[in-house]
Formats: structure tokens, sequence, C-alpha cells
């Protein structure tokens, strides 16, 4: 099994949800001054937290209080900043630990949704921060909660042989798991097999569920699942993947080790998996680790 943790999956957070709605309690956390803010912007997100040092100004509503956190009782915001460096939040999936990566991904995802929900989408008016900036409301009273778009991810199986694809914007040689987005009225299950027949024309049976990943990309919350096959020959049904093709565990196994072989005229540079901290690489790595 993967001993790495999922990125993003590791917010530590006391979320406090139930000072969302106390004002005087809201100023007092932003005039702390061991007050904490994850800058945040399109462009990604500070690599640390940094001290709000609000300077006895008054609270920004547009602030989004995160939380408390639990080794230094410090209130948390997420707040969007000029002059303060950001970095893109792939890269800081592959340099911070976890539980700080979990606060990036909760202020960043809360940033997005809140970026792209300015107006009301029932009436068109301007919205406006509730609760700490975890709803908007428009003048006409419309509520608007953040929203997480379920993904399902799977890694289909045949006995000692799994299921990869790959999109052509992808480094040389690199495939992942499946996958997709759950449609309206769909349960996990069926867009699983339903996201597997369309990109592989595979049919799937026996889906089980491994683990999650909140996906901050923008606000996207990842489904991880094992699949057995069940019938049909590869062909793919859509645009979405330029090939998909079964691999032998012991091919997958190598490339984990980073010592891959190919076979059949693939690529001289091996076979490329997911970097460890994705939820594609655990759901590999578990199946690996079975074998």
């Amino acid at each position: 099994m993967n001993a790495d943790p999922i990125a993003f999956a590791g917010g530590a957070l006391d979320r406090a949800g139930v000072r969302r709605t106390d004002d005087a309690w809201l100023d007092g956390a932003w005039a702390d001054e061991r007050a904490l803010a994850v800058v945040v912007g399109v462009g990604g997100a500070s690599a640390t937290p940094v001290p709000l040092a609000s300077g006895g100004a008054p609270r920004d509503r547009e602030a989004l209080f995160l939380g408390i956190d639990g080794a230094t009782g410090a209130p948390v915001w997420a707040i969007e900043r000029d002059g303060v460096p950001l970095t893109g939040l792939r890269d800081l999936a592959a340099s911070l630990p976890a539980d700080q990566l979990g606060t990036i991904a909760y202020a960043s995802a809360l940033a997005n949704w809140a970026r792209a929900t300015r107006f009301c989408g029932i009436c068109g008016l301007p919205t406006e921060p509730r609760e700490a900036g975890h709803v908007r409301a428009c003048a006409n009273g419309h509520q608007h909660h953040p929203r997480t778009d379920p993904v399902v991810i799977m890694l289909v199986t045949d006995g000692d042989r799994a299921l990869l694809g790959r999109q052509a914007s992808w480094p040389a040689g690199r495939y992942s798991a499946l996958a997709g987005f759950v449609e309206p009225g769909e349960d996990l299950e069926t867009a699983v097999a339903r996201e597997v027949v369309e990109e592989s024309g595979i049919v799937v049976r026996d889906v089980q569920y491994v683990a999650s990943q909140p996906w901050p990309f923008p606000v996207s919350l990842m489904l991880g699942f094992h699949a057995r096959y069940a019938s049909g020959s590869i062909s793919r049904g859509d645009e979405e993947l330029e090939d998909v093709a079964w691999f032998t565990r012991d091919e997958i196994a190598a490339a984990a080790s980073g010592d891959s072989t190919w076979i059949d005229g693939a690529p001289s540079d091996g076979l490329m998996l997911p970097p460890p901290t994705a939820i594609a690489r655990h759901l590999i790595d578990v199946w690996v680790g079975q074998g």
C-alpha cells in the first residue's frame, strides 16, 4: 500500500462551524494577534500561512474564516492580498506536508467558489458573504452554499493486469487511472461503470470504494474506486484520452519502483505513473500491494 498521504486530504483545522454566525467572536478572531492568513488567488496560494496583522482594522467581510489551528489556537483565515507571492497548487503538493496541503485545499476551493458566486445565479443581483464567507446571499434573500463537484476515479483490474489511460497533454509515457465527473441523478457506482465504458469500451463489475481526495481545481472531490473487468475489448468512445491500454502488475510495479521497462515498441523512457501523493497512484499502489 502507498505509504504517502494523498495530497490535499490532510486538513487538520478545527473548522469551528458554530462560530461562523457569531459576529462578535469573529471580530475578535480577526483582531487576535495570533491570527494567520492563507493568501489565495487565481495563481495559487501562499506556501505557508502568514500573520494576518490586522492592525486593528475592521474585519474584512470578504475574508473567509477557515477555523482554528489545533496546536496553537490561532484563528486561520483565507484572504486575497496583492504583493504576496503565490505558488501553483500542484507545485505545493510536491513539497508541503499533508496538514498544510489540506488547509490550502480548503482555502483555495472556498475562495474559488466565492469568486465565482459574486452574483446570484437566480436573479443576477450582487451577493454578499454570510457566515464568515461560507454562504453568499443577494438582496432578494437567495442563499448560495459552497459547491463541490464529485469526480469518480477508478482502477479497473483483471487478474494481474490493470487498465490505464493517458491524455495527449501529459508527458510521454505517463498513464493514470480513468476518471470523470458524476452526472446529475447518478449514483457513484453507476458513474464508475458509465465513465469506464465511455472512455475504454470496457464493462466493469464489483465496484468498491477505496479513498477520496479533495481536488481544488477548482472545487472537486475525487472519489477513488477499484472495479473488476466484466467484458469487452478496448474501444475509445470519446476524444478525452489519447490511449487506453492494459498493463501487467509487474510492469506497473516496475514503474512504481523507478525500474520501468517497456515491451512491444512502447517509448524507451518507460511507463510513468502519477506522483505518489495523487489518489490515482494510491489506487495503483494498493492494487500492486495486493499482488
